[in-house]
């Protein structure tokens, strides 16, 4: 007990020393998070709700992940110029400009745009706040930096998934002859509003980590594509997002169409699986201190397999969101010490890129996988690709062990290449 008390109270001294540019960032996540939490909760529904059907979900969902992989190192190159916190301002309004877009016209070429509007805004806000959290923490605090951020974001979305299962019924109370999707919609809107307000944080933030001579494009690309590292991060990507690509956007439609749930059920189930992973987002310093950075990410990962899997043939309700929660807090435990890792293993000056040729490698496959599940789940139901996703999980875990096992836990360098290919940051 002494040693919990005393790992408690180190935690909470990290956390303490954040710089003001990192609480910034965290406060801006809080907020973003509550419209992340809506509107994963209810955007899938409002299409089915349209009268649209799952092909078309899947559609629109590889498009979306298309968008942003082609975009994904345009973005890269633009945060490496501009820096990351301008590419923050400029991916948070593109975002909101897509979304916008996406519930407020029922056209579905016009769906499709907003989509791809919204996916480029995604891209330019991923590639870069790994560099900005990078360059706004130290080697003390980064993956505590990183574990933090991901359990506020989990947090905030908690409350819109809850907010996204309760407002449209009393949206319909009030006005009683309001259509089930305009209820959707405007609750979308009303949370969207909430998470415009992290443009405030984003704006009082200072520019950090920006080299003061920026290298021509052409050879910021080859330089990061010729680092082993970045190649390796490409291919383990591929693998990380299909497995989970192939059935993940379809969890509220497949609570609804399978066990027959209630906006409101779905709500509080989401928030009830999603509070589990606050926990996982917290505990990766733990695990990633034992196992270390890669042997705790393989770790995960690997146990992520067999509860998507249960989750997919469990008899009733209340046991698939209990294989929910425990798959997403394996998730959410890998994802802060993959990013610690991956921001680690290439040099500063072109994390922005690499992490945009990473982006773009899972928004690919995530893209295939959605179009896929889609048109899978309409011919063959839910259990056949719970499974394949599942297995998918764990294959993928393996692929990262053969990857980085060769990655010292002290320094990240691995002991079968050349040191000068690979940064320490």
């Amino acid at each position: 007990m002494p040693d919990i008390r005393a790992a408690l109270r180190e935690y909470i001294q990290i956390v303490r020393e954040f710089s003001d540019n990192a609480r910034l960032v965290l406060y801006a996540l809080s907020l973003i998070g509550i419209s992340y939490g809506s509107f994963t909760t209810l955007f899938n529904l409002y299409i089915v709700e349209l009268g649209f059907d799952e092909a078309f979900l899947g559609i629109l969902i590889g498009i979306s992940a298309a968008g942003a992989a082609i975009a994904s190192v345009p973005c890269g190159l633009l945060v490496d110029r501009i820096g990351a916190r301008r590419g923050l301002l400029l991916g948070t309004a593109v975002t909101a400009l897509g979304i916008l877009i996406e519930v407020t016209i029922t056209i579905a070429w016009i769906l499709i745009i907003g989509a791809v509007i919204a996916a480029v805004g995604v891209a330019l806000i991923f590639v870069a706040q790994l560099p900005f959290l990078a360059a706004n923490s130290t080697e003390r605090d980064r993956m505590h930096l990183y574990s933090v951020a991901a359990a506020i974001f989990v947090l905030a979305g908690i409350g819109g998934s809850l907010l996204a299962g309760f407002v449209p019924g009393w949206i319909r109370e009030v006005f009683p002859d309001l259509s089930v999707a305009a209820s959707y919609r405007a609750t979308l809107l009303a949370t969207g509003a909430i998470s415009g307000l992290s443009l405030f944080a984003l704006v009082r933030m200072r520019e950090t980590g920006r080299p003061e001579w920026v290298r021509p494009s052409r050879e910021v690309i080859q330089t990061t594509y010729r680092s082993p590292a970045v190649r390796r991060l490409i291919v383990t990507g591929l693998f990380l997002s299909l497995g989970g690509g192939l059935i993940v956007p379809f969890f509220n439609v497949f609570y609804q169409e399978v066990y027959g749930a209630s906006t409101e059920l779905i709500g509080i189930a989401r928030a009830v699986g999603i509070t589990v992973t606050v926990a996982g987002s917290l505990g990766a310093p733990w695990l990633g201190g034992r196992l270390g950075l890669v042997g705790a990410v393989v770790a995960a990962r690997l146990l992520s397999g067999p509860f998507l899997i249960l989750m997919g043939v469990s008899p009733v309700l209340v046991v698939a969101v209990f294989f929910f929660a425990i798959r997403t807090f394996m998730v959410y435990m890998s994802d802060p010490l993959h990013s610690d890792f991956s921001m680690r293993i290439v040099p500063p000056e072109i994390r922005a890129t690499a992490n945009s040729l990473t982006f773009m490698s899972w928004n690919i496959t995530l893209g295939i996988g959605g179009y896929l599940g889609g048109v899978m789940i309409a011919s063959l139901g839910y259990p056949p690709v719970f499974i394949l996703g599942g297995l998918i999980s764990m294959v993928a875990a393996g692929v990262y062990w053969v990857a980085f096992r060769d990655y010292q836990q002290d320094g990240y360098t691995p002991q079968r290449e050349e040191p000068e290919t690979v940064s320490q940051a």
